[in-house]
């Protein structure tokens, strides 16, 4: 598709110069013209990707033509009706410029919107000026506002378009929002409910069977924890889906929380870990949450990918207004670029969340064995 729209540039922009071969005209009647439509071509040639551009070059259009239309007036006696070559490339501006009226309209944020289709609509308005004899104000006018109706038209076009586009998102919105509220009923009903019943089996168990066995009764206090947790993670996750926009200002896990989540890792037998952190470190909620969502997903990592791993080092520092995070393991065999770095979703998302901070996240192999993610949270920077 790319190489068709390039191809179809080419060929109008050939067609625009055997056009002033064929129908030449003075220079102040076809230049503004003959660059706005090398100007539509450039766009169209390398859309979706000039999208963002698009209102930029519409207001350097129609910049360009209201300084034409400007000089036009303070240095040339306009008057009469305009030569047959002129009159034809006079028709072809607005008619191309008008494109630059759409696409701010219809695709750039509100503001650029605004200034974006308003230049190019009153460049065309002003453009018929030239050609209208100086002592004539109200005919300048009246000419004006008859050509302003052809930008008026293409952008209601456009804020029509715009305006579908926006109703369709806030009803897919509404959908999801739907289907979360229907998510969150399931799990508060049915599998809530199922864990409960399996916390309270496995106390029931400890209760009349563990007596005399530590073991047992560790490995059933172990079971029973784990349910408990899960219930809360299912508390947390029913609320998020209810209101997503809550929990996104109330995020889940503290610095604070992560002692005890470094006991209940090495609780669970295999690694000794080992945390290191300030005692109180002066950073947002923010910054503390996302870093208490990669421990987490460090530590889940090390439990599916390296359950041979020794020692697990938990570092956090606070330095050049940036919250530093990093988890190290031993696990065994060299270090290379193995499944642990493609495996789930986890590190995606986290690498996302992360950078929606203004921060970066890296993981990779540690020499001389083991692996290593390591996080930089910037403690100043607003969310994208």
């Amino acid at each position: 598709m790319r190489k068709w729209r390039s191809a179809t540039a080419v060929a109008g922009v050939a067609v625009m110069f055997g056009g002033y071969a064929l129908f030449p005209a003075p220079v102040r009647s076809s230049v503004v013209p003959f660059l706005v439509c090398l100007a539509v071509l450039g766009v169209f040639a390398t859309w979706p990707r000039s999208r963002r551009a698009a209102p930029y070059v519409g207001i350097a259009v129609g910049a360009l033509s209201l300084v034409v239309t400007a000089g036009y007036l303070a240095f040339v006696d306009p008057g009469g009706e305009p030569s047959g070559n002129e009159g034809k490339w006079m028709l072809l501006e607005p008619v191309v410029t008008v494109v630059f009226v759409y696409l701010p309209v219809r695709w750039a944020p509100p503001r650029l919107a605004v200034l974006g289709g308003t230049l190019p609509a009153l460049a065309v308005a002003a453009s018929v000026m030239r050609y209208v004899p100086a002592d004539d104000w109200w005919t300048r006018f009246a000419g004006g506002l008859l050509w302003l109706i052809p930008s008026l038209a293409v952008g209601t076009i456009a804020w029509y378009l715009r305006s579908m586009d926006t109703a369709r998102d806030r009803a897919v919105a509404e959908a999801r929002r739907a289907q979360r509220l229907d998510l969150a009923g399931d799990l508060h009903d049915f599998v809530a409910h199922d864990v409960s019943e399996m916390v309270a089996q496995a106390q029931a168990v400890r209760m009349v069977l563990a007596n005399g066995d530590p073991r047992l009764e560790e490995a059933l206090g172990r079971i029973e924890k784990a349910g408990l947790r899960a219930l809360e993670s299912m508390d947390r996750t029913v609320h998020m889906l209810r209101d997503a926009g809550e929990a996104a200002r109330e995020p889940v896990g503290v610095l604070a929380d992560l002692p005890p989540l470094v006991e209940r890792f090495a609780g669970g037998g295999g690694a000794r870990i080992r945390l290191s952190m300030p005692e109180e470190p002066a950073v947002t909620r923010e910054a503390a949450a996302v870093a208490y969502r990669v421990v987490v997903e460090a530590l889940t990592n090390i439990r599916r990918h390296a359950p041979n791993a020794s020692t697990v080092d938990v570092t956090l520092s606070v330095g050049d207004g940036s919250l530093l995070v990093s988890v190290t393991d031993d696990g065994a065999g060299e270090p290379r670029q193995s499944s642990r770095a493609h495996a789930g979703l986890g590190i995606p998302g986290l690498t996302e969340r992360v950078e929606s901070l203004r921060g970066s996240l890296t993981a990779g192999p540690h020499r001389p064995r083991g692996w290593r993610l390591t996080a930089t949270i910037p403690l100043t920077a607003e969310q994208d």
